[in-house]
């Protein structure tokens, strides 16, 4: 470290990474930390914050050394085995609040025979970043194991890079992503990057993905990549982390201009940022021919089912959710489900919603984030709070109450205006366990007659949560209760809904189970089954506007036989 003044320097190393908000406290992992100055000596290291040290350099040049302890394989953080190396910059890079701005080397010691990946301009041994910011956002991945396979999208190079083995097909999932990026360039007129990295890290479990400017880190089951509906989804992740490159990477919320890397960065805006990217990942997707629209509107389908089951909707608004993410989202407990609402699944909605809605008015939600882009994405300004929505009813030409609704209020978004392009939704009870929506009612159901309420682990007899107002909360129940027996009969994992549920409404069933180690028992007076459940079916006598909206909209036309 060159050009110190030699007066004491404080570094640091960042609270949290960008496109994860929440405070991850990296610096617990620093250990051994060390620093010598220009003429070789130690230099005093005195820890002076949770996140920071204090060096006396005692001259102007200075090296430190540290270890970062690096075992948690996900997306946004580190970890190191035998067989690769994966790290995150914010993890890992101290810096000090004089050095932000100013330009960053970076260079790779790894074991003979393995393979560094960097997103940067790289100039011999040496990769560059213009400033913190850029090497922060170029997480590093090295492997004598990384197989990859490259392709032009928009006569721009990419690669799609993967570590692990499993069930995956690395050419076709390549040609499937060359043309999601197409779809993509085609949206905004291009792409906004020279090149791009689709870095994927297969693993026995998990699933995420996390953004950054010229890349992004997928983690994804090994076997994960077959039947097709599986395949679709990894794609669709894919999808969504490729449009972070333009929505929240560079058009981003101004809260977040500059990163404050030591605290929470506060904004209203992530259900626009994250939940209009969960709308393109599925749009992208169907565009491009990935899925077919059939599947497109089952999982919108899937998503209503999902929003509807969820009480916390009517407790908490998409701002709301937005602005206590580093509180709430990333920290889920057995009420979440009653106290909360995930901004990226009613942020989709919402975006679902309003794209009808500027349909019918004539535009769509395409030519908003153009429109944003332009006047705040391609110059990095940073969207003001209240952004969205002035550009939104500017294109409009009027007021949207959906902003009052279902963005700063607690209604759902609604979905008559899929009618604009021949659709309607219906609603109807579930009709299994497994029942997730998305498809029409079966002609004969026998599983399930009666609504209980409980939320239990897949597999097991423990309620992960009660849902708020359901027979069970009335009957006292709660989470980490073991359910035991009904009617004096022992419950199974697999088949307990079938045989509580399966009872008509009213029934009242004697309930035994423990509380922690204690052998409890309620009566539960079962209710009717609420119609939450939820399939998109196209409306009788399509007209040809209807249909030629649908095509504008999906891409592909709305078809008379199955599906659409």
């Amino acid at each position: 470290m060159d050009g110190l003044d030699g007066k004491p320097l404080v570094l640091w190393l960042p609270a949290w990474t960008p496109g994860s908000y929440l405070i991850r406290e990296f610096a617990r992992h620093v250990q051994g930390l060390a620093a010598r100055g220009a003429n070789g000596k130690p230099a005093a290291v005195t820890r002076v914050a949770k996140d920071g040290w204090r060096i006396e350099p005692g001259g102007t040049k200075l090296s430190v050394g540290y270890d970062v302890y690096a075992f948690d394989l996900s997306v946004r953080t580190s970890h190191v085995d035998e067989s690769h190396a994966y790290w995150n910059g914010a993890a890992t890079y101290l810096t000090s609040d004089g050095w932000l701005s100013r330009p960053a080397a970076l260079r790779i010691e790894a074991p003979a025979g393995w393979k560094a990946m960097v997103p940067l301009p790289r100039d011999g041994d040496r990769w560059s970043a213009r400033d913190y910011d850029e090497l922060c956002d170029s997480p590093v991945h090295c492997s004598p194991d990384d197989r990859t396979v490259t392709f032009q999208a928009a006569g721009v190079p990419h690669a799609l890079a993967v570590w692990g083995h499993g069930n995956e097909d690395l050419p076709p999932l390549a040609e499937d992503l060359r043309k999601i990026c197409e779809e993509a360039a085609r949206l905004f007129g291009g792409l906004p990057y020279p090149e791009y990295l689709f870095l994927t890290l297969l693993t026995d479990r998990g699933r995420g993905g996390l953004e950054h400017r010229r890349s992004c880190t997928l983690l994804y089951p090994r076997f994960g990549f077959r039947p097709e509906k599986a395949r679709a989804d990894f794609l669709t992740l894919a999808a969504h982390e490729l449009f972070h490159a333009w929505n929240v990477k560079r058009l981003k919320p101004l809260a977040l201009t500059p990163y404050r890397w030591r605290e929470e960065n506060l904004t209203r805006l992530l259900w626009f940022f994250e939940g209009c990217t969960s709308y393109y990942e599925l749009l992208l997707t169907v565009r491009s021919g990935a899925i077919s629209p059939a599947r497109f509107l089952e999982l919108w389908g899937e998503r209503m089912t999902q929003l509807a089951r969820t009480p916390g909707r009517a407790q908490q608004s998409a701002e709301e959710a937005s602005f206590t993410s580093w509180i709430k989202h990333y920290r889920p407990d057995e009420n979440s489900v009653n106290s909360s609402v995930s901004y990226y699944l009613k942020g989709s909605l919402i975006a679902l919603s309003l794209d009808m809605e500027l349909r019918r008015r004539g535009s769509s939600l395409d030519e908003l984030l153009r429109r944003l882009w332009a006047k705040y994405g391609e110059a990095e300004k940073g969207v003001p709070e209240d952004g969205v929505r002035a550009e939104a009813e500017a294109l409009a030409g009027g007021r949207l109450d959906l902003f009052d609704r279902a963005v700063a209020g607690t209604e759902d978004p609604g979905y008559e205006g899929l009618a604009a392009v021949g659709l309607r939704a219906r609603a109807r009870a579930r009709e299994s366990a497994s029942d997730k929506g998305g498809s029409k009612p079966r002609e004969r159901n026998d599983d399930l007659a009666s609504f209980f309420g409980a939320l239990v682990k897949p597999g097991h007899l423990t309620v992960q949560g009660v849902l708020a107002g359901s027979p069970a909360e009335r009957a006292g129940l709660e989470a980490e209760d073991e359910l035991a027996a009904a009617d004096g009969f022992r419950l199974h994992p697999d088949g307990w809904q079938a045989r509580v549920e399966g009872q008509p409404p009213g029934t009242r069933i004697e309930l035994a189970y423990f509380r922690r180690d204690e052998l409890r028992r309620a009566t539960v007076e079962l209710g009717e089954r609420p119609q939450d459940t939820y399939w998109i079916e196209r409306v009788e006598g399509v007209s040809e506007a209807q249909r030629a909206a649908f095509q504008a909209w999906v891409g592909h036309p709305l078809n008379e036989g199955k599906g659409t």
